[in-house]
Order: structure tokens, then C-alpha cells, then sequence
């Protein structure tokens, strides 16, 4: 009926008003997107603190193995050894010192890294820069429950504030397919057929992305799973070969130099699983609201 009407100003006018009933509805859910994104943003930066402290803890143990390193090496050389093979005493005293000296700054990096972790958190939550909280939830590794696949991306195709705008963008379309004067100005009917095809085209494009996109995210969650499996027999076999190593070292069968080594070994393996453990569960959390880290936009 309305794309009967000539008047164009009751044309301009109806379109309009459903513009702003549209911007009205979307400045709602973009509220809603928004605090989804602030919520994943927030988890990936109060997970980020006990990644850096892994990283931290390591490079402390790696800083005593280069000294004790060094040590021996000083020791050899004195007494006329031969450190390495291949190497003159010079060489592998040198080589020793500078193990030494980047065990040091790795330290350093670490331990900035850390401190722009929590400054970083901080300035999410609202405290001071230079403010140390103690971060007291722990992370319990839970494998992702989907029993339908298909049924998860439809209830995200669903729910997609990207893939709403998109469809409300080619019901305006529509209506300004109707109406010439709907922009306030005379629009030849081809130029309003193109412009509601291409809305179309763009809902199609939008809902395929963020299919593939939940898709893709849902296969990563699953990738991290299986590795975190890997990574859990990894820091098996390193605790199994510091317990045998710790017992050799009582009877004088190994020196303490290997005791360190089998300690930064198990450290490092630790160290692996749990940033898989942070990435599966920031993934986990991105697979149901993919929008919230801007997939498929």
C-alpha cells in the first residue's frame, strides 16, 4: 500500500521511522555484542597474568642451570679439560658466559612481560597499575560438549548481532524497494532492485562467515584438546625422568647439573599444558558467541 503513495515527503517520512526503529534496535544489541567482547576480553587478560608467571618460573630455573653451567666450565678449564668437543677452552667459556648472560635477560623479558600483564588487567577491572592482585581462580581444562554441530552453528547464526543487522538491512532494502522517494530524493526502481539484491548478497555472505567461522572455531577447540593430551603425557614422562635422575643423583651416578636440567625440563612441559589449558578455554568461551572476538563481521 505504501509503495502506492506519491507524496514524497509520507514516503521520506515512513522510512525514516523505520530507520530509527532500526537504529534503536541494533543500539541494543550492539550493547549486548559489546559486553559479550568485554567479558572474553577481560578472561583473555586475567588468563594472560598466570601465563606470564609460568614463563617467569621458568626462566628462574633456567638462570641457575646457566650458573652452575658456567661453573663447571670455569672449573675444566682451569684444570685443563676440555669442555666441549670441538671447542677450545676460550670458545666454551665464552659460549657458557653468553648462555649465561641471555638465561639473564630472558629472565628480564619475563618478568616485563608480567608486569604488562597485570598493568594490562588492571586497567580492565579498574585498579592501579601497579597493583598486584592475587588472582584466585583456578583453571579446570574441560573438554567442549557439542552433541550437534549443526544444531550449535544455527543457535549462533541465531543469536549473531552481525547476521540480525544484516537481514534487518534487507527488510530496509525491501521497503525502500517500494518506495522511490524513500531517501528523499527520486531512486529509479533498477537502482532499488540492485541495492535489495545486494543486501541479500551481503546477509548470505555475512551468515556464511560466521558458519565457517563458529565452524573453524569449533575444530580448534578440538585441535587444542588433543594436544593438551600430548602435553599432559609430556609432563608425565618429565616428572617420571626427574624422580629416576633424583635417585641416580643420591648414589653419585649423575651430577647435579643433570638434576637441574630433568627440573627446567619438567618446568618447560608444564609450562606448554597450561597455555594450551588457557587457549582451550578462551577458545571454548569464543565458540559460543563468535562475535565477541569480531569472527565473522
Amino acid at each position: 500500500v505504501f509503495g502506492q503513495s506519491y507524496d514524497p515527503q509520507f514516503e521520506a517520512s515512513w522510512y525514516a521511522l523505520l530507520s530509527a526503529d532500526l537504529s534503536w534496535q541494533m543500539s541494543k544489541r550492539s550493547k549486548s555484542a559489546e559486553e559479550d567482547q568485554l567479558v572474553l576480553d577481560t578472561v583473555q587478560k586475567y588468563w594472560a597474568v598466570p601465563q606470564a608467571q609460568e614463563k617467569v618460573d621458568v626462566a628462574e630455573l633456567r638462570v641457575p642451570q646457566a650458573e652452575l653451567a658456567l661453573k663447571i666450565t670455569r672449573l675444566q678449564v682451569q684444570v685443563g679439560l676440555a669442555p666441549a668437543p670441538g671447542m677450545s677452552p676460550q670458545q666454551a667459556l665464552s659460549s657458557a658466559e653468553a648462555a649465561l648472560a641471555k638465561a639473564r635477560a630472558d629472565l628480564a623479558t619475563a618478568q616485563n612481560e608480567l608486569d604488562s600483564a597485570y598493568e594490562a588487567l588492571n586497567r580492565t577491572i579498574g585498579l592501579w597499575p601497579q597493583d598486584r592482585p592475587v588472582l584466585v581462580d583456578g583453571l579446570e581444562f574441560e573438554p567442549v560438549e557439542v552433541d550437534d554441530l549443526d544444531m550449535h552453528v544455527r543457535r549462533v547464526l541465531d543469536a549473531s548481532p552481525s547476521i540480525w543487522l544484516a537481514e534487518e538491512a534487507v527488510t530496509m532494502a525491501e521497503y525502500a524497494q517500494e518506495l522511490m522517494w524513500a531517501k528523499g530524493q527520486y531512486t529509479p526502481y533498477e537502482v532499488r532492485e540492485i541495492e535489495a539484491r545486494q543486501a541479500k548478497l551481503d546477509a548470505s555472505s555475512a551468515r556464511d562467515a560466521v558458519r565457517q567461522a563458529t565452524r573453524d572455531l569449533y575444530y580448534t577447540v578440538r585441535n587444542l584438546e588433543n594436544a593438551y593430551t600430548v602435553a599432559g603425557e609430556g609432563v608425565k614422562t618429565a616428572e617420571e625422568a626427574l624422580r629416576i635422575t633424583r635417585l641416580l643423583f643420591e648414589v653419585g651416578m649423575v651430577t647435579a647439573t643433570e638434576v637441574t636440567k630433568q627440573e627446567v625440563a619438567l618446568a618447560e612441559a608444564e609450562q606448554a599444558r597450561f597455555d594450551l589449558a588457557v587457549q582451550h578455554a578462551y577458545t571454548k568461551l569464543a565458540f559460543q558467541k563468535p562475535w565477541a572476538i569480531g569472527t565473522g563481521k
